[in-house]
C-alpha cells in the first residue's frame, strides 16, 4: 500500500500554464503518463495502480487497490497518507536525524532526444545509497517539472517522519528539482523519459471521478488486505 500512496503522490501538482504536452515515463515494464493542458489542467496516471487528476482548482486521486479504483480529493488523501507514514516512522533522535547529504553534479545527458544536467545525491555514511537525477531546462517540459516540483514538496513533508525529519536530504533534494523537469531518476528504481507529445489533450481526460470517498471510507478500502490472483 505505501508503493500506491507514495507513487499516487509523486503526481500531485498544479503545473504552469502552457501548450498542451504529454511525458511518458517507463518505470520497468510500465508507464506513467503525464498529460498537462494549457490550463493547468493535469492527469497523471500508472495504469492500474494510480491515476491523479487536476481540474478547475481541484485535485484528486484515485488508487486501484483489489482491482477496484477508489477516488478522493487531494485534500483527502494527503493527511491519511501522513498519518500512515507517521505510524511506521523511526524514533525521533536517531542517527538519521542529522545525517549529512551531499549533492555532486556528474556529466550531461541526452535522454530522448532531450538534454540534461546529471546530479548525484547522497548521505555521508559508508554505503550509502546513491539518488541519480538527470535535470532538463527544456520549454517544453517546463508544465511536467513544475508537477514533479510541487509533488517533492509534497512528499518531504508526508514523507518526513520516514526520513527521521532529515532537514539536508531535503533541501538537497528540493534544490535540484529546482533545476527544470527530470529525464530519469534513478534510486532503489528507475522512472525514465521515453517520449514527449504536444499534441492536444481531450477534455474529457480531466474530468472529475463522480464518486469521491471521505477519509475513512479510503482508509478502510486501501487496508483490505491485497488479493492473490485467482482470488474473488
Amino acid at each position: 500500500m505505501r508503493l500506491i500512496l507514495a507513487g499516487a503522490l509523486l503526481a500531485l501538482a498544479p503545473a504552469p500554464a502552457f501548450a498542451d504536452v504529454t511525458a511518458r515515463y517507463a518505470i520497468g515494464s510500465q508507464t506513467l503518463t503525464v498529460e498537462v493542458d494549457d490550463s493547468g489542467d493535469y492527469r497523471a496516471e500508472l495504469s492500474g495502480k494510480f491515476a491523479v487528476i487536476r481540474h478547475g482548482g481541484d485535485e484528486f486521486v484515485v488508487i486501484t487497490h483489489n482491482g477496484k479504483a477508489f477516488a478522493a480529493k487531494a485534500d483527502v488523501f494527503l493527511p491519511l497518507l501522513k498519518a500512515k507514514m507517521a505510524q511506521n516512522a523511526a524514533p525521533p533522535g536517531g542517527p538519521g536525524a542529522t545525517l549529512a547529504f551531499t549533492t555532486r553534479q556528474g556529466n550531461d545527458e541526452t535522454v530522448a532526444g532531450r538534454k540534461g544536467s546529471s546530479w548525484r545525491i547522497t548521505a555521508e555514511a559508508p554505503g550509502s545509497n546513491v539518488l541519480i537525477l538527470v535535470m532538463s531546462a527544456d520549454a517544453q517540459l517546463a508544465p511536467v517539472g513544475g508537477v514533479f516540483r510541487h509533488v517533492v514538496t509534497l512528499a518531504l513533508d508526508a514523507f518526513a517522519p520516514v526520513f527521521e525529519n532529515n532537514a539536508s536530504f531535503r533541501d538537497q533534494l528540493t534544490a535540484v528539482f529546482a533545476k527544470g523537469t527530470p529525464l530519469t531518476i534513478t534510486g532503489p528504481a528507475t522512472i525514465e523519459l521515453a517520449g514527449v507529445s504536444a499534441e492536444s489533450i481531450a477534455d474529457s481526460r480531466f474530468a472529475s471521478p463522480t464518486i469521491l470517498l471521505d477519509a475513512k471510507a479510503l482508509d478502510a478500502a486501501l487496508s483490505e488486505p491485497t488479493a492473490t490472483p485467482g482470488e474473488p
